[in-house]
Formats: C-alpha cells, sequence, structure tokens
C-alpha cells in the first residue's frame, strides 16, 4: 500500500514551516510517504518568499516535486497535484493548519468499507456534532424549480480539500472533472458542476475524531489573514480573498 502526501502552498513560508512541524511530530513520523508534491501559488509574498517556502519544504523532504505555476489558482492546483498522484492513497493538505493530537496509522483502517473514498479530520470549520450526525459527513441542499423552493431538501456526501487521506483513485477521479474557476470543495456540492457532483454521490467521507472526539486540526490560516487584514469570500462558488 502507497500513500503519497500533496500540499496546496502560497507564499507563506513561516506558515508553511510550522504546518510541517506540527504534521511531522504528530502524524508523519508514523507514515512513509512514497512521493511528497507541492504546489506553491504566486499568492502573498514576493519571489523569496517563494523560494523559502520550496527551501522548507526539502528540508523535510528532499525529493519532494514542486509545481509553481506563473498564475495562481486554487482549484487548478488541487487538480494538479491529485491528476500526477499515483499511490493507492493520498494525504492532502493547505500550508496553514495545526495538528492537536497524534494521529496514528491506524487511521486507515476507517477504509474498511468499499464506499469510504475520504477520510478527513474533524475540525471546528465543519461546524458539525457527531452525536446528533453521526461519522460520516454529509450536506443537506434545497433546490428551486420554476422560481420556487421545492418543499424537499436533499442529503448528499460532503467531501473537503482540508487535511484528509483519500483514496488515490478517487482523488484522481475528482481532480479530473474539478472546474478550475470554482472552488475544489464548493463545487462537490453544486449544480454548477453536476458531472463532479454525480461522481462523489456514490462515495462517503468517514470523518476522524481522534482520542479527544473532537477537532484534532485547528486552522492557522484564519489566524493570519485576520492579522494581515484579508478576508475570503465564496461568490457563485468561486474563492477570492479581499483587504478588509
Amino acid at each position: 500500500m502507497s500513500i503519497e502526501l500533496t500540499i496546496v502552498a502560497t507564499r507563506r513560508p513561516e506558515l508553511l514551516r510550522a504546518t510541517l512541524q506540527s504534521f511531522n511530530e504528530k502524524m508523519f513520523k508514523n507514515f512513509s510517504f512514497s512521493r511528497v508534491s507541492m504546489n506553491v501559488d504566486k499568492l502573498w509574498g514576493d519571489e523569496e518568499d517563494e523560494r523559502n517556502c520550496i527551501e522548507v519544504l526539502k528540508s523535510f523532504y528532499p525529493q519532494a516535486i514542486v509545481y509553481a505555476p506563473p498564475v495562481p489558482g486554487f482549484a487548478a492546483a488541487v487538480k494538479r497535484l491529485w491528476l500526477n498522484s499515483e499511490a493507492d492513497f493520498v494525504f492532502h493538505m493547505e500550508d496553514d493548519w495545526e495538528l492537536l493530537e497524534e494521529i496514528p496509522a491506524g487511521i486507515l483502517d476507517l477504509f474498511g468499507e468499499k464506499s469510504v473514498s475520504q477520510v478527513s479530520l474533524m475540525t471546528k470549520e465543519k461546524n458539525w456534532s457527531v452525536e446528533r450526525r453521526g461519522m460520516f459527513h454529509y450536506a443537506r441542499k434545497s433546490y428551486r424549480f420554476l422560481g420556487f423552493d421545492l418543499p424537499i431538501r436533499l442529503k448528499y456526501p460532503n467531501f473537503t480539500t482540508s487535511p484528509a487521506f483519500l483514496r488515490g483513485d478517487f482523488a484522481r477521479g475528482w481532480g479530473k472533472l474539478l472546474d478550475e474557476t470554482l472552488d475544489p470543495e464548493k463545487q462537490v456540492r453544486s449544480l454548477r458542476n453536476p458531472q463532479l457532483m454525480q461522481y462523489v454521490s456514490k462515495f462517503r467521507n468517514r470523518l476522524y475524531v481522534g482520542k479527544s472526539g473532537y477537532y484534532v486540526a485547528e486552522d492557522t490560516g484564519r489566524v493570519w489573514r485576520d492579522r494581515m487584514g484579508i478576508e475570503k469570500v465564496v461568490v457563485d462558488d468561486a474563492s477570492a480573498w479581499l483587504s478588509k
């Protein structure tokens, strides 16, 4: 069984370093990655920050593959990383997370059922109660027809690009159908990309709550954005970062 590590980053070397240190201490030591790949977008910072990001990654993984495209794009970065993966499993993450507890190799046992194609680390951002809603992440959405809201709220599986393991075939299938103009997460549950929505509908995302039974990872990017006066907004299923 092979596992790859894929990382989506921007020009924030200190944030990337803190993230890799946290995951290296509490998770990566329990796994052996067949390949490590990072996409660093030309967002924030400058050329020196970009070089520093690459140096930070190589200090942990000297053989890592780095993509530095001329034009930044979140969905394009995810698509590039996943389509170039080859392993049985992929652990995907962004450059702005901190682990709150150790993640054992046994987490992969949660893929026991064939329908489970993602195992994601529980975070505050999921706004999810395991006690009330169970261990599989899903969403409910109402739809409009001829200008009217339908009385039925449909339930469908929810997937993430936050820290998570994915079956390699699932990641590559998701990546193949990604629309680079839309947020990679939002389009999974959007009629703007019906092919992708149909593709993921037969799979499930198992949540991992760890020993705490609660959050196991924390988003450090929110603190960074607040300090820099930057706000993330989503308009028509596309993400944008604006100055406050």
